[in-house]
């Protein structure tokens, strides 16, 4: 299966007009390398290539756009050829729709851009507008914009909070089975910049189930606000979720003999501090010895090896003359180290596999090696 990874920007930038702000945008596209970008507030109409090259780099050049109504508004998407082609794109009072197609295998994913309104009186057809929108797609698709709602009042520093408003907001999202991508480095994305500051979260990012499933490892962050009153957006969507590196205490170290003087010692050494925290230090540091005595512990496999060849040595050596005291000691210290490997081994494999234990050694076949490997993926969170 192939990867795919993608990333979005997203701003509502107040306006294009003046350069020093083409100059802002263009070099936060400079520095962050988004694949697609979505812009609210432009407040152009029918911009030239002259003045789109003012605020995208070349590789971004290809865009659709929803002209400014008056001296407000106006919506720009942009994207990367190198990556997809557009299949089509459908221009609404509120939001700008592009479809595209991968150029890697032709997979289709659907961006809406928004920018919705801020008047009351227009928010039940922005309402009915993205329920229309949603009734002609087909695929993974991604909305994100600037939406001047807010769910909850803790999306607000203030007391000012319309509960009918929201509802409707909060009935929207549900009814189209929408998931919403969380902003965990900030709560609001707005401020008016006055003395006393109103804070908002009016951007936001959310995703249909489809998305979900090809692209569930898709996350969101703030960057840096300084030339707008929003703050940007970027979005990351991969299609694999990467595996954690949890640490896993392995029953099979309680046999080696030097594991256990290890855990003692780092038991003992205690220092004057709440139950509680020196309990948690102690885990710490249990789990850093652990995986300081893993790293250097040879494998059981290179063990098995050198132990095996040790005694195939002396069984040789035998048969030319009879071993001597020391010769004989070594090859039964070997034959038990053997055995201890072999106890170690299956104590591994019984730690990832429930089954009941045999008298023979036929447990440790490849029957209970895929019994376990079976049960590892059924538990992996994909």
């Amino acid at each position: 299966m192939i990867s795919k990874s993608l990333s979005f920007f997203s701003w509502n930038v107040r306006g294009l007009g003046q350069s020093s702000r083409c100059e802002d945008v263009l070099s936060e596209l400079i520095t962050n390398c988004p694949t697609f970008v979505a812009i609210q507030e432009s407040k152009l109409t029918d911009p030239s290539n002259t003045k789109l090259k003012s605020f995208l780099p070349t590789r971004l050049l290809n865009s659709a756009f929803a002209n400014a109504r008056g001296a407000s508004g106006g919506i720009l998407t942009a994207w990367d050829d190198r990556t997809c082609s557009l299949a089509s794109s459908s221009e609404r009072a509120y939001s700008l729709t592009t479809c595209f197609n991968l150029c890697a295998n032709g997979d289709p994913l659907t961006l809406t851009n928004v920018y919705a309104p801020t008047k009351h009186d227009e928010k039940q057809a922005f309402f009915s507008e993205m329920l229309d929108v949603a009734s002609s797609i087909s695929g993974p698709w991604i909305i994100l914009g600037d939406f001047n709602l807010v769910c909850d009042p803790s999306e607000k520093n203030s007391t000012s909070f319309d509960g009918q408003e929201a509802q409707c907001f909060n009935d929207l999202i549900h009814n189209l089975a929408l998931i919403e991508i969380p902003l965990v480095d900030r709560a609001y994305t707005w401020n008016n910049k006055r003395d006393i500051p109103t804070l908002v979260r009016l951007d936001r990012c959310f995703i249909n189930l489809a998305w979900d499933d090809s692209y569930p490892n898709t996350t969101m962050s703030s960057l840096t606000r300084f030339a707008s009153d929003h703050v940007p957006l970027f979005v990351s969507a991969v299609s694999h979720v990467p595996r954690g590196s949890c640490f896993h205490f392995e029953n099979s170290w309680l046999r080696a003999p030097s594991f256990k003087p290890l855990i003692f010692s780092v038991l003992a050494n205690q220092t004057a501090a709440l139950a509680g925290k020196m309990f948690v230090q102690l885990l710490k540091r249990c789990r850093f010895a652990c995986k300081s005595w893993a790293r250097e512990h040879r494998s059981l496999n290179v063990s098995e090896k050198d132990t095996k060849v040790l005694i195939d040595a002396l069984d040789l050596l035998e048969e030319q003359r009879p071993l001597n005291s020391d010769e004989a000691l070594l090859r039964t210290a070997a034959t038990q180290e053997l055995q201890n490997i072999h106890a170690e081994r299956l104590s591994y494999w019984r730690q990832r596999f429930n089954l009941r234990v045999a008298l023979e050694w036929d447990e440790n076949s490849k029957f209970f090696h895929a019994a376990a490997s079976g049960r590892r993926r059924k538990n992996t969170i994909q």
